[in-house]
């Protein structure tokens, strides 16, 4: 049976309509593609991922404008909003790997092809995270007044933690991470605040649809006299996302890590 993906039924936000059947109007010969071998080659050579629903953020001053508030407190200033994930597979090839230097920072361009099961499709800028694989990233922090520290990525697990003055300190020793994936320093342990430090960890990582590869690919394919109206999968090309917004579990934004002004004398100075 070629019916739709049946991880999408009664889905919120994902309730993907079934497929028209109508009588075969030409049974000599037939010639199918099989859409159940598209389902069973992901199934085989997947990885599990959310995708998203994003979509534009309508807290704007008109339909036709560009006004938005870059302290909006639904999208926090990004113009997008991404809601009710599903968890489904993908099958991931051609994947490409390139770093760039921007005034924000070094940005990861990697780019990768991705194919989505039938039900399950994408628009431009789609929010897709891995659930089960990380990539490693590293970068500096400047040790808060409190016993949380916050990295830019949900943290997985932090492989080095080297501080200013080469100390280091160690996952489960020293410190341990919140479900949110934020360094918490144990009782009396860790540097001094604003102390500086570099860690090196893991994070899932979230990409954005940029280019549709294979979409709208419609076929046809005879089941029990019927021929049923088919939609094959959609394949897209997705780019790392890398100016993230990270949220707690209730929605609401991590401000990251306030950085200490260190070019302020101090009294012993004057």
């Amino acid at each position: 049976m070629a019916s739709n993906n049946d991880e999408t039924k009664k889905k919120q936000g994902w309730n993907v309509k079934e497929l028209v059947e109508l009588s075969d109007q030409a049974p000599a010969e037939r010639v199918d593609l099989d859409p159940t071998k598209f389902d069973r080659l992901l199934k085989q050579k997947n990885v599990r991922v959310k995708v998203y629903r994003t979509m534009y953020c309508p807290n704007v001053k008109s339909i036709d404008g560009s006004e938005h508030n870059v302290d909006c407190d639904m999208c926090m200033g990004s113009g997008y909003i991404d809601m009710r994930p599903i968890c489904t597979d993908a099958l991931l090839q051609n994947q490409l790997g390139e770093s760039t230097q921007m005034p924000e920072g070094w940005h990861d361009g990697n780019s990768v092809y991705m194919t989505f099961p039938r039900g399950i499709e994408l628009q431009y800028f789609t929010l897709v995270e891995l659930i089960d694989f990380t990539d490693i990233f590293f970068q500096r922090v400047s040790r808060s007044h409190t016993n949380i520290d916050r990295l830019k990525y949900n943290c997985k697990r932090v492989n080095v933690l080297l501080d200013q003055y080469g100390v280091e300190y160690y996952q489960g020793n020293d410190f341990c991470l919140n479900e949110i994936g934020d360094i918490v320093w144990k009782e009396g342990k860790g540097p001094d605040p604003e102390t500086i430090y570099s860690v090196h960890y893991e994070y899932p990582p979230r990409f954005r649809a940029m280019t549709a590869m294979h979409v709208n690919r419609f076929s046809q394919y005879k089941v029990d006299g019927k021929v049923q109206h088919v939609k094959f999968p959609e394949q897209w090309m997705l780019t790392k996302e890398f100016l993230v917004l990270r949220r707690d579990k209730d929605g609401n934004e991590i401000l990251p890590n306030s950085i200490p002004n260190y070019n302020e004398e101090s009294p012993e100075d004057e």
